[in-house]
């Protein structure tokens, strides 16, 4: 979100909106106060944080501890936690100098929170049972947990695009192939979506990059929501996405499902106190008919995608 000094709210994201219960258009203009009731310590350290970042012009950290965060933010109803509270790493970055405008980021970080809370509840245990081994176990533990995150995060980097954390290029192609293998000769299809945004480059021009950012993390959530679990939302580079269909007996699903796609990317996308509208063509190729492999299954997605566009664009075409 974004505040002045005063604690004025200029800004906030969805994210924001949703895990505070409230719409982003009725809070613009009202204090940060009349959201959150801060105690004393935690208004006097968000102040402090806010006037070193305009003061030195870089960002600001709040770390928290275990058991400790600087907004009362509730935890999901569907999240159990041992938390009431949702844990924060909190950024406070420089916005505008002039009018005293902070932006401030949120990073929920109970998860780590609750796992550093059990290790070190699972540490006493095991310190009361066996003293003389518990430093050991201790490292060893400790050892073992950075190796696992060391491994998640290399995996991550290599299959996941690190804008909008959709699948990339490598995890599409491994999970495209699998669909290729298993429905080679079961007989079943499944069907490409290849989606380009209309006009996104005119819109990077003229409004920017990193509101062209917030844009794809945008369409990457509208995306996710607006399919299957079992489906594949990928990046595939720029404002390109593909999505993997599986699982579908004729091609009026497909048709159903692209139609759904380019209605809710027509929903406006709330920034910086503007509506901005877009909208997507979508090119559809189905496994067998359009192509047996990654390569053609793409390129015919790909040329049914440019007719969508050659015929006026905001609308899909099948190979």
């Amino acid at each position: 979100m974004t505040v002045d000094t005063d604690l004025n709210i200029y800004y906030i994201n969805k994210w924001f909106a949703v895990h505070n219960n409230v719409e982003a258009e009725h809070i613009i203009g009202k204090n940060l106060l009349s959201l959150f009731e801060l105690t004393s310590e935690r208004l006097k350290s968000l102040k402090r944080h806010i006037k070193a970042a305009l003061t030195l012009n870089s960002p600001s950290f709040f770390t928290a501890d275990s058991n400790d965060y600087l907004f009362p933010v509730k935890n999901s109803m569907t999240t159990k936690s041992i938390f009431e509270f949702m844990q924060q790493d909190v950024t406070i970055m420089p916005y505008n100098l002039e009018t005293k405008q902070v932006t401030i980021l949120i990073y929920d970080q109970t998860g780590l929170m609750e796992e550093k809370s059990r290790c070190h509840k699972e540490s006493e245990e095991l310190a009361k049972a066996v003293k003389i081994a518990n430093a050991t176990i201790r490292k060893l533990e400790t050892a073992k947990s950075k190796l696992i995150k060391q491994k998640d995060i290399i995996y991550k980097q290599a299959h996941y695009d690190h804008l909008t954390s959709l699948a990339n290029r490598t995890l599409l192609n491994q999970r495209l192939q699998l669909l290729v293998e298993n429905n080679q000769y079961s007989g079943k299809k499944f069907g490409v979506l290849f989606l380009d945004l209309d006009n996104f480059k005119e819109i990077n021009d003229s409004m920017g990059h990193d509101v062209g950012d917030m844009i794809l993390i945008h369409v990457a959530k509208t995306l996710l929501l607006a399919t299957r679990k079992s489906d594949t939302v990928a990046r595939f580079g720029g404002d390109e996405f593909i999505i993997l269909i599986d699982e579908i007996e004729e091609i009026k699903a497909l048709e159903n499902i692209a139609q759904k796609l380019i209605d809710a990317i027509q929903q406006p996308i709330r920034i910086h106190h503007l509506d901005i509208h877009i909208t997507m063509s979508i090119g559809i190729s189905l496994f067998p008919d359009s192509g047996k492999d990654f390569n053609q299954l793409i390129k015919n997605a790909d040329l049914a995608l440019y007719l969508a566009k050659e015929s006026g664009r905001n609308n899909f075409k099948i190979f």
